[in-house]
């Protein structure tokens, strides 16, 4: 059964001054990514595409991919390392990224995604698949960053799966995701903390937003597993 992580908003912090309240990961390089774009934020800011150094994303850089928000509602990968074209067989520049999962995801995924530009906030998915040589898990983290324009319509996406896919295309369904806003935090008796109903197990924080954030438009689950951390 999934479950649900308790996250915290980004403070906001010089990156070694949060690093306690980031997601659990289980994988180095996920970490590696995660602190990686962490240290090219200045104070608030969002890392800039245009900063990323492949040099120094040489251990990381094989499970990246760069994403694109073409439109509202189209995100596209705009280069992919070896790991995707391992999963796809086939070169993944240009695909939609919800290629990447189960059809009956597509839809949830991609209103998902659509929030790591539009809040912005930073998403983590486990991911399950399986294939002809059996289940493969796998973890996913998407990081938004800035265009040359300021703009929130580009991201850092890493994947990281438990072993070598040889049986491609591979497309995987959620167990579980946490999507965490970035910006200034509340604190866990505030009424605009809101756990978004979803059929996803997500947990979702508002965190100190001038506004309250619009819910996802999607029907009432009925999973007993969806509710709110305090």
């Amino acid at each position: 059964m999934a479950r649900i992580h308790e996250t915290r908003g980004d403070t906001g912090r010089a990156p070694t001054d949060f690093m306690g309240l980031r997601m659990m990961r289980k994988s180095p390089l996920l970490e590696e990514a995660w602190q990686y774009w962490t240290s090219l934020r200045r104070g608030a800011e969002l890392p800039r595409r245009t900063a990323m150094d492949p040099k120094a994303m040489r251990h990381i850089l094989g499970h990246s991919m760069i994403l694109d928000q073409v439109r509202p509602g189209t995100v596209r990968v705009r280069l992919g390392g070896h790991v995707m074209t391992d999963l796809m067989g086939m070169d993944v520049r240009g695909l939609p990224v919800r290629a990447f999962f189960d059809v009956v995801d597509r839809t949830r995924v991609t209103d998902l995604i659509e929030q790591v530009f539009e809040t912005p906030a930073t998403l983590e998915l486990d991911l399950i698949s399986e294939g002809a040589d059996g289940i493969v898990t796998a973890r996913m983290l998407i990081l938004p960053l800035l265009d040359t324009a300021g703009r929130t319509t580009k991201a850092m996406a890493v994947i990281v799966t438990d072993k070598v896919v040889t049986d491609a295309p591979r497309r995987f369904a959620v167990t579980n995701g946490t999507l965490v806003p970035l910006a200034a935090p509340i604190t866990s008796d505030d009424p605009r903390r809101r756990l978004t109903d979803h059929d996803l197990p997500i947990e979702v924080m508002a965190t100190g937003m001038a506004e309250d954030p619009a819910p996802f438009e999607t029907k009432p689950s009925p999973v007993p597993w969806l509710r709110v951390v305090k």
